[in-house]
């Protein structure tokens, strides 16, 4: 396993004061980079479990960023669902996916055993599941703590948050970033990606995964100039997106992509009074924002966004 040591240093150290406080009913772990924030979750909460010993804040730092997590049955978690018959992940968890949450809590152990439920990430519960975990947490047990990974820290009930305590995770520095990122064959697009993300390994992660890299130079191309799109050239990109196994996965973080890319361009274009071209490119923004929003909603059809996309793109 590689060593992410001080990939959080200033967060840990934070951590690691609660932790050896009095850990308190509800902790909420904010921030970009949930794949991380959610190793440093389970693990945190193995610790609290198995009641484990840690001498000093190194030895915290390295249990939390570098072991590898093992299931307890003091540990429930609850994660995104993959819908294997649509090979996408359930778009919320509603109030039967948390139910189990206050039998979890309710079931009496020996020894003063504690239990901790991991919310990976809040952001994905429905209204009805969130005030169903906010119950439970206005009813608190000294034994009983909700970990909860948020990454957008507005798509939180604020009873929630008022009952816990909250760590933000920032923004990783390049140097930590390309360190996670150390098996990368494609430094100069790492490179890239740190900028255009805001150092998001969450983010990356899925760019790398998708291999967005393939599109990265043609699509710049085309933001800038229109003549270069052709008849084809929306089913170019169609063609590209059926090639991945699990294309409704893909598809937002395609879009995201996308955004992130005319984002870019149009800064590099207010530097040069470009000021039609930057108009015109907050306009296909907005566009694929509503594109990626629909498509959460209604599952638009793929290919229809896609050809509408590049034909506003050349023509409007």
């Amino acid at each position: 396993m590689q060593n992410n040591r001080n990939l959080y240093s200033s967060e840990v150290r934070a951590l690691y004061k609660i932790f050896k406080s009095q850990f308190p009913n509800s902790i909420i772990l904010t921030g970009q980079d949930t794949d991380i924030i959610s190793i440093i979750a389970k693990n945190l909460a193995s610790l609290i479990v198995s009641k484990k010993l840690v001498d000093n804040r190194d030895s915290f730092e390295d249990y939390l960023l570098n072991t590898s997590y093992e299931d307890s049955n003091f540990i429930l978690k609850i994660e995104p669902v993959f819908l294997e018959d649509k090979q996408r992940f359930k778009k919320k968890l509603y109030r039967e996916d948390v139910k189990y949450v206050n039998d979890f809590f309710s079931t009496k152990d020996e020894n003063d055993q504690k239990r901790v439920c991991i919310i990976n990430l809040i952001d994905d519960l429905s209204l009805d599941a969130a005030n169903s975990v906010l119950k439970i947490i206005e009813e608190p047990n000294r034994n009983n703590h909700f970990i909860i990974v948020n990454q957008n820290k507005s798509k939180c009930l604020k009873t929630i948050i008022s009952r816990s305590n909250r760590i933000f995770f920032g923004k990783l520095s390049y140097d930590n970033f390309a360190n996670y990122y150390k098996d990368s064959e494609n430094e100069e697009y790492l490179n890239y990606l740190y900028q255009i993300t805001n150092g998001s390994s969450y983010l990356t992660k899925q760019f790398i995964e998708f291999n967005f890299y393939e599109i990265n130079d043609h699509f710049k191309l085309l933001l800038t100039n229109q003549n270069k799109i052709k008849a084809n050239t929306a089913y170019h990109y169609i063609n590209y997106m059926q090639n991945f196994k699990n294309v409704d996965q893909a598809i937002p973080v395609f879009f995201n992509y996308l955004q992130l890319l005319i984002n870019d361009e149009i800064k590099k274009l207010c530097h040069k009074n470009e000021n039609n071209l930057v108009i015109k490119l907050l306009n296909i923004y907005s566009l694929i924002s509503s594109f990626n929003k629909k498509n959460i909603a209604l599952n638009l059809d793929f290919e229809n966004m896609i050809i509408s996309l590049f034909h506003r793109l050349k023509y409007d």
